[in-house]
């Protein structure tokens, strides 16, 4: 006998298709690439320190990074936005919303900008400019974040995750040629980036229904989702301790921060086409122990300490996108609004970034703090790993609850996990739920109360977004998926 595939790992066909899907996800809204691109530099110029902005905070007898004011400023209003996201999306919608977000973010990065300019004769400006400069970008940054989240929550996972694949790349390779530059430039593109940005943005909710979007998950009573904040506080533990260590003790470049995010992207590509979409596997198997091993070889192997930080920004730019993968799942799959997915995960990871930064500030041996944040996140990983959390929804859904991700069946899971992968619409999703289980177009129009006519469209709609071509083919695409998730 022949050596078995492993469960988890695509066959060739599959692959095809997933090719096939990027090409066309990317083709079909590359607004949204380049929009979530821009975001990513203008947050990477902002808050990666070997790129710009090194000069010393105003805030004399501060201890923690001048980045703090601004980290504080985007963990309120993600909680903000979070908690009152069903008033918040009256205001989203409205058309002046985006033009001023724009201009908050320009008028916040030139406030930011200038400073520096006012540090050693005027002092009080300098500390305003750089206190309203940093409140600004970091409502700013959240806001975009949280509208790009409402498409990429509509689109579902796995096409969020290539777009945010090419969007990344955009953005670090934006980024990067931005730091070669004199520092001045640097400081233009952060004033004139939310401007495309913001138009991109835009342009990118053109191609998806409107208010499709904005009324996604607004009838449905939201849990929270405990085991992924905590995920995502962990992770910005480790983000806080890791920045700190390698500004306070490494002089990283940015073109090794560059080299590393590049790596992470080449491997989220790669696991997205070879693997199924385990969220366990690609979180606490491959992301929690690279940010491990990058912390132990900075605290036990010194002359290492190049290959220690590069790992480390392996890790971090991977667990982001698998974040963000995560958070377009539960959005789609869970039905879950995508401001409130977004904003309270995002809040949780940036309040733990700035209790990873405070840890570093007052940790008096900076090589035990290193092997400890590994431990830590190795321990983590052992914990929260469980073959339930995608059933769960990393507990946003009750054991108790009668939701669909709750029928009983890996079945009925496999759908749901394919149905959010592949942007099936909510129409669409019970179509497909009663083709797998094998019934005639006619049988599932009297179901669903639907000509067969109509039945045949949706179903052909559904076939071209598998990239499959018969109920057959459906029918053991979605048997394939549910051998591989747990009871």
């Amino acid at each position: 006998m022949g050596k078995r595939t492993p469960a988890v790992i695509n066959q060739a066909e599959e692959r095809q298709r997933l090719l096939e899907s990027v090409k066309r996800s990317v083709a079909k809204n590359p607004f949204l690439s380049i929009a979530f691109g821009l975001y990513w530099m203008q947050t990477t110029l902002l808050f990666q320190s070997p790129y710009l902005f090194l000069e010393p905070s105003p805030l004399s007898g501060f201890p923690l990074p001048k980045g703090t004011v601004l980290l504080v400023a985007s963990v309120v209003t993600y909680l903000i936005w979070s908690i009152l996201y069903k008033r918040i999306n009256a205001v989203s919608m409205r058309r002046w919303f985006p033009f001023t977000l724009g201009a908050v973010l320009s008028f916040g990065a030139l406030l930011f900008t200038c400073y520096p300019e006012f540090a050693y004769t005027h002092h009080d400006i300098a500390v305003i400019l750089y206190l309203l400069g940093s409140i600004l970008i970091g409502c700013g940054t959240a806001n975009v974040n949280l509208e790009a989240s409402r498409i990429l929550g509509h689109i579902g996972p796995k096409q969020a995750l290539f777009h945010l694949v090419f969007a990344l790349l955009i953005g670090t390779a934006g980024a990067y040629f931005f730091s070669l530059l004199p520092l001045a430039a640097g400081k233009i593109a952060i004033v004139a980036v939310p401007i495309p940005m913001v138009y991109c943005l835009m342009k990118s909710f053109d191609a998806v229904p409107r208010k499709a979007v904005y009324s996604h998950g607004m009838k449905t009573e939201v849990k929270l989702p405990t085991k992924f904040l905590v995920t995502s506080a962990f992770q910005g533990l480790a983000l806080g301790v890791m920045h700190s260590l390698l500004v306070n003790s490494f002089e990283n470049s940015a073109l090794l921060v560059s080299l590393g995010f590049f790596a992470a992207i080449g491997l989220v590509f790669f696991c997205s086409i070879m693997l199924k979409s385990d969220f366990d596997l690609l979180f606490y198997r491959i992301g929690f122990p690279l940010m491990a091993t990058g912390f132990f070889l900075l605290g036990i192997a010194p002359s290492m300490v190049e290959m220690g930080a590069a790992v480390l920004d392996v890790g971090y730019c991977f667990q982001y996108l698998i974040s963000c993968s995560l958070c377009a799942y539960l959005a789609k799959g869970l039905n879950q609004p995508p401001v409130w997915i977004v904003g309270t995960s995002t809040a949780c990871l940036l309040a733990g970034q700035l209790v990873g930064t405070v840890f570093e500030a007052v940790a008096p041996d900076q090589t035990a703090l290193a092997v400890t944040v590994a431990f830590v996140l190795v321990l983590a990983a052992l914990y929260m790993t469980s073959n339930q959390n995608l059933r769960r929804g990393w507990g946003a859904v009750s054991p108790g609850s009668d939701h669909k991700a709750d029928s009983g069946t890996n079945e009925a899971l496999a759908v749901q996990v394919l149905a959010s992968e592949h942007g099936l619409s909510a129409r669409e999703t019970e179509v497909y739920a009663l083709l797998v289980k094998g019934y005639s177009r006619k049988a599932i129009g009297e179901e669903l109360c639907l000509a067969e006519e109509t039945i045949k469209t949706h179903a052909g709609r559904i076939y071209q977004k598998f990239l499959v071509h018969s109920k057959q083919e459906l029918i053991a695409m979605t048997h394939e998926r549910a051998a591989t998730l747990g009871e």
